[in-house]
C-alpha cells in the first residue's frame, strides 16, 4: 500500500517536470530560432510479488522522466528590411565564436555589424566563415574559418578600361555630302562612352561617323570613322594627330581618302557594309587604339573596341541597316574607385558587396554546420547550442552543399513552438497530475480505513 503513494509522488514529480517544459517552450514562442522541446515519460523499475519468476507478477514504482528532447521542426519565417537578418532553410546551424576561441552554434540569425564592423549576434558572438579570395576572384572556403569583417568606408580600387564594345547601328539612307555645294550635308553620327584610367579619373572617347559617296551618284557607300579623347586629357608630349577643331586627339581611325602613316591604329579600313546591312570591314574582332598618356600621370593606357562576338565572328555590334543611327547599349569593362554601399546575402551565404562606382564584389561567405545527431546537442541559453558526446562532431561547409540548407537574407526563423499543441499539453499533463494527487489522497483513506479495524 505504501508504494502507491510514491508511485503517486513520482507523477506528480514527472508532471511538474513536463509542466516546466511546456512553459519554458510558451515562454518562447516570440523568441527568434527557438526550438521547443517535448519531455517523454518512462515507468520504473518494477518489483516482482511472487515467487514464480515469470514476471506475471510485477508490481511497477512509479513513473520518471526519460528524457526531455527538442523538435528542430522547421519554424515559420519573418521578413525584415535588414540584410543581416539571415535564416536558414533546411538542417544547418550558423557557427559563433566567443572572444576566447569557444564554439558555439544557433539557428538565431539576427546579426549585425558591430563597432569593429565584424558581424556578431545580440551576445557578441562572431559570426564565422571566409574572407579570403581565389584568384578566380571566388571566396576560398579551403581556408579555416574566421570572423566575417567588413571595414567601414571599405573601397574598391580603380579598374582600368582596356575595352569596350557599343551595339551601333548606322544608317543605311543616311544623307552625304552633294559634291555640286560647298555645304556639308552629311548626316555625320557621334556618340560617346566614359572609360576609367589606372587612377579611377573618367575620360570620354567619341566615335564619329562620317557618311561617304564614293562613286559620286548621291548614295552612302561608306562610312569614315574616328575615335578621340579631349585634348586637355592628354600630356602635351603626345605625337598623335588632331581633330580638325583641335580640341580632340584622335586615337583610332579608319578613312579610305587618308595615306597610310604606319601607325596601325590610324591605318584601319573605312566601315563598309554588304547588301543585308552585315559588317564587311574592318575585319578583326576587336580594333586596337593608340596608347594614350594621360596628363594627370596614370598609366598609359591602350583600348581595344569590339566590333565581332568573341565566339561567333559572325555576330557583330554594328550593323547598316535602314534605321536611324544610334546606339542601343554600351559597356566597358573599367571603374572608378567605389565605396561599399551596401551589401546583400546570396542564398549559398555569399556577403556580395555593392560598391558606389556601381560594381559588385564577392567579400566573405558564411558557414553553417551539421550534426549526426542535433537532438543532443547542449543547449547554452541565449539562442545557442554546443557539441556534446551524444551530438557527434560538426561537419562545417557552405549553405546549399551537404545537406545544409539554403540561408535566406532579410528573414530570421521565428520560434517552432505551436500554442495550439502547448495548450493541448497542458491541459493533458494538468489532468495526469490531478489523477496522481488522487492516488495519494486516496491511499491516505484506504490506510485510515485499515487503522480503524482496530477500534
Amino acid at each position: 500500500m505504501l508504494a502507491s503513494f510514491y508511485s503517486g509522488l513520482s507523477g506528480l514529480s514527472s508532471h511538474l517536470v513536463g509542466m516546466d517544459v511546456i512553459g519554458n517552450n510558451i515562454a518562447n514562442v516570440n523568441t527568434v530560432g527557438f526550438k521547443g522541446s517535448r519531455p517523454t515519460f518512462e515507468d520504473i523499475l518494477s518489483q516482482s510479488i511472487g515467487g514464480s519468476g515469470s514476471g506475471a507478477e510485477q508490481l511497477g514504482l512509479g513513473v520518471g522522466i526519460e528524457g526531455i528532447t527538442p523538435s528542430f521542426v522547421q519554424g515559420a519565417f519573418q521578413t525584415t528590411n535588414i540584410a543581416t537578418n539571415l535564416a536558414i532553410q533546411g538542417n544547418g546551424f550558423f557557427v559563433l565564436k566567443d572572444g576566447e576561441g569557444n564554439t558555439f552554434y544557433s539557428r538565431a540569425g539576427n546579426f549585425f555589424f558591430n563597432k569593429e564592423s565584424d558581424l556578431v549576434n545580440p551576445n557578441g558572438l562572431y559570426v564565422m566563415g571566409w574572407s579570403g579570395l581565389t584568384d578566380t576572384g571566388e571566396i576560398d572556403t579551403s581556408r579555416d574559418l574566421g570572423k566575417i569583417h567588413l571595414p567601414i568606408g571599405m573601397t574598391l580600387d580603380p579598374e582600368m578600361t582596356t575595352l569596350f564594345k557599343a551595339n551601333i547601328n548606322l544608317n543605311a539612307e543616311a544623307r552625304v555630302d552633294n559634291p555640286d555645294t560647298s555645304v556639308n550635308e552629311a548626316e555625320v553620327f557621334n556618340t560617346s562612352l566614359t572609360i576609367y584610367d589606372s587612377l579611377g579619373s573618367s575620360h570620354t572617347v567619341t566615335l564619329e561617323f562620317t557618311p561617304i559617296d564614293e562613286d559620286g551618284d548621291g548614295f552612302l557607300d561608306r562610312w569614315d570613322w574616328l575615335a578621340y579623347v579631349p585634348r586637355a586629357d592628354v600630356d602635351g608630349s603626345t605625337t598623335l594627330p588632331l581633330t580638325e577643331d583641335g580640341s580632340g586627339v584622335i586615337i583610332a581611325r579608319g578613312d579610305g581618302d587618308l595615306a597610310p602613316t604606319g601607325n596601325p591604329a590610324l591605318d584601319y579600313d573605312p566601315i563598309r557594309f554588304d547588301s543585308n546591312g552585315v559588317l564587311l570591314s574592318p575585319q578583326g574582332a576587336a580594333l586596337d587604339f593608340a596608347a594614350v598618356k594621360w596628363a594627370n600621370g596614370a598609366a598609359d593606357q591602350s583600348l581595344s573596341w569590339q566590333v565581332r562576338n568573341e565566339i561567333d565572328s559572325s555576330s557583330t555590334f554594328l550593323t547598316g541597316y535602314a534605321l536611324t543611327s544610334a546606339v542601343s547599349w554600351t559597356y566597358q569593362n573599367g571603374s572608378s574607385i567605389g565605396e561599399v554601399s551596401s551589401i546583400m546575402i546570396r542564398d549559398d551565404g555569399v556577403v556580395i558587396g555593392v560598391f558606389s562606382n556601381g560594381t559588385t564584389r564577392q567579400l566573405a561567405q558564411i558557414a553553417l554546420a551539421t550534426f549526426p545527431a542535433p537532438t543532443s546537442l547542449t543547449v547554452m541559453g541565449q539562442n545557442t547550442f554546443a557539441q556534446s558526446l551524444g551530438s557527434g562532431n560538426p561537419s562545417i561547409g557552405t549553405a546549399q552543399t551537404g545537406g545544409r540548407g539554403s540561408i535566406l537574407s532579410q528573414h530570421l526563423e521565428m520560434s517552432n513552438v505551436d500554442l495550439t499543441e502547448e495548450f493541448t499539453a497542458m491541459i493533458v499533463l494538468q489532468r495526469g497530475f490531478e489523477a496522481n494527487s488522487r492516488i495519494i489522497t486516496t491511499s491516505d483513506e484506504m490506510i485510515r480505513q485499515m487503522l480503524t479495524l482496530k477500534r
